[in-house]
């Protein structure tokens, strides 16, 4: 049989010296032609430990989706604590522990339990549960950073054990969004269960917690109590292996069997050529930018902003950096969802950059290649990725003469001085757009993160606009019908005010080992389709 690895000399016939010089990593190319790395001729990939082993690039920032705000935590607590209801790939509600859900009213939303649902502790989940779970999110000694988002729920009525209806203040189209949080079992919603749901999560998922002995180690473990019937994977590993090269290597030597968007583009052709490994990959929802710092400094000028916009050429980093796994966009909406539209944007245009820069106060100083006009600072994680944008981004701005020093900091490091607005430039991709109504999440004035909303406000870079906000309000509280033409209007307020500076729409894509059968990637890189997944007839396995 032939050899899965023969050495550095297979090894450069397989990847070409253009292959290697696309990874961009001498470390990697050392790290495989290390002997104890590669093994002998003949060698396999090692067996891994029983069940499914899932590889995270960062830790996720809680396992309590009332808290989560990062889409690692999201999407674990989706397997654990599902809510009514979840999106699928179009973008399109549908029920989860509900059954059924219908609109009684522009201002009332009837939901049906589905029958026999029990939490992991064995408890039934009744509507007693679901009201505890959007109560406690309202309650202020929650701290919850979702809270604001309910403020437009007036109260949440028990009809019966499986009925439970959701009365608002005024018409709010995009109710269904918020009402995909996480159902708790009652006596977890309150303040005084906060530690515990974080420490040991209990929920209706189809997989449960089994034990989390520090951040970049957790195991889930399949709940047989789960409506649609316990999983078939026998137990569901999640590592944190926050450098690539180290993430890579764990898929060539068969000790990872999922990695979902955290490998380098560059490096999947490597992968694909693996007889261990699968990469699959659908167009996604997950959204590039550049977040830019409103409240002060040159990047208060809309001028500023735009000529910013002018100087970054996307389709060559979506060509050569993504590999063609991205569409090039004007904003955060995908092209697939309802409300998306056709949107100016900014082309790419040197000249016009130039012009309003010398405009705004920042003219060239001693001509091309000398002095910059300006210098900024662009924060991004160490994600090899992200880090690569940066220094593209660095350079393509640097031709219109502004100077971009790239700070490449931990995610948790990265995440929180973005939260706190410490930065004046950063790169950061929502990691799925389903509601559009996450526009105004993103840039509504009272949504910038303060003390006020426990730093989780989504407007990051602290927009402040009026007109927007009342384009956005009134989408939120008109008929769908309508709501594509004020979404539309508000796109074409953001060109004009460019409060960030909008790059692509990464695919989806998911490097799979071929001991999981069943898995299809998710549209929005969700870890769901696992419930449907199981492992290979025959594989392998091993005591922990």
């Amino acid at each position: 049989m032939e050899p899965h690895i023969s050495g550095v000399p297979g090894l450069l016939r397989r990847l070409g010296w253009r292959g290697v010089r696309h990874l961009r990593t001498r470390l990697l190319f050392l790290a495989l032609s290390l002997p104890a790395l590669l093994g002998s001729p003949g060698c396999r990939p090692e067996p891994p430990a029983d069940g499914i082993t899932v590889i995270l690039e960062s830790p996720p920032d809680s396992l309590d989706d009332r808290f989560a705000l990062t889409a690692n935590g999201q999407r674990l607590a989706a397997l654990m604590t599902p809510g009514l209801l979840a999106f699928d790939d179009a973008s399109q509600p549908v029920p989860v522990l509900a059954e059924s859900f219908r609109e009684v009213s522009p201002t009332l939303m009837e939901f049906t339990l589905r029958p026999g649902l029990t939490f992991h502790d064995g408890t039934a989940l009744t509507a007693e549960d679901v009201k505890a779970t959007f109560d406690g999110l309202r309650d202020a000694k929650v701290r919850s950073p979702r809270a604001e988002r309910f403020a437009v729920l007036e109260r949440v009525e028990v009809v019966d054990a499986r009925t439970v209806r959701f009365h608002l203040k005024r018409p709010y189209a995009p109710l269904l969004a918020e009402l995909s949080v996480g159902i708790l079992p009652a006596e977890r919603t309150g303040a005084d269960g906060v530690v515990a749901q974080g420490e040991h999560p209990v929920g209706a998922g189809p997989f449960r917690f089994e034990s989390h002995p520090d951040e970049e180690h957790l195991t889930l473990v399949p709940f047989e109590g789960w409506y649609a019937g316990a999983p078939a994977l026998p137990r569901l590993r999640f590592r944190v292996v926050r450098d690539e090269t180290t993430r890579v290597l764990e898929l060539l030597k068969g000790r990872a069997d999922l990695a979902v968007n955290v490998v380098s583009p560059a490096v999947l052709p490597v992968l694909e050529r693996e007889p261990h490994l699968r990469v699959l990959s659908r167009p996604g929802t997950g959204f590039a930018y550049v977040g830019l710092n409103l409240r002060e400094g040159p990047l208060a000028d809309v001028r500023v902003r735009r000529a910013l916009c002018h100087l970054v050429d996307v389709g060559p980093v979506v060509e050569h950096k993504l590999h063609g796994r991205a569409r090039p966009s004007a904003g955060l909406l995908p092209r697939a969802n309802w409300a998306w539209a056709e949107s100016a944007g900014c082309e790419y245009s040197p000249e016009e950059a130039a012009r309003l820069l010398d405009e705004a106060g920042y003219p060239d100083p001693d001509g091309p290649g000398g002095r910059p006009r300006l210098t900024l600072s662009l924060k991004t994680s160490t994600d090899r990725l992200r880090r690569a944008v940066g220094l593209v981004l660095k350079e393509q701005l640097a031709r219109g003469g502004v100077e971009v020093e790239v700070r490449a900091l931990e995610f948790g490091t990265f995440f929180e001085d973005v939260r706190r607005g410490r930065f004046e430039l950063f790169t950061l991709k929502w990691a799925s757009v389903m509601e559009p109504d996450l526009l105004r999440g993103a840039f509504d004035s009272a949504n910038v993160p303060g003390p006020e909303n426990n730093w989780g406000g989504f407007n990051r870079g602290g927009l402040k606009d009026a007109t927007l906000d009342a384009l956005l309000e009134e989408a939120s509280r008109a008929p769908r019908e309508e709501r594509k033409a004020l979404y539309a209007e508000a796109q074409r307020r953001l060109d004009a005010l460019m409060p960030i500076l909008p790059l692509w729409h990464e695919d989806s894509v998911a490097v799979v080992s071929t001991r999981l059968e069943g898995f299809e990637p998710s549209a929005h890189g969700l870890l769901t389709p696992l419930a449907r997944a199981r492992l290979a007839t025959g594989s392998r396995e091993r005591a922990p």
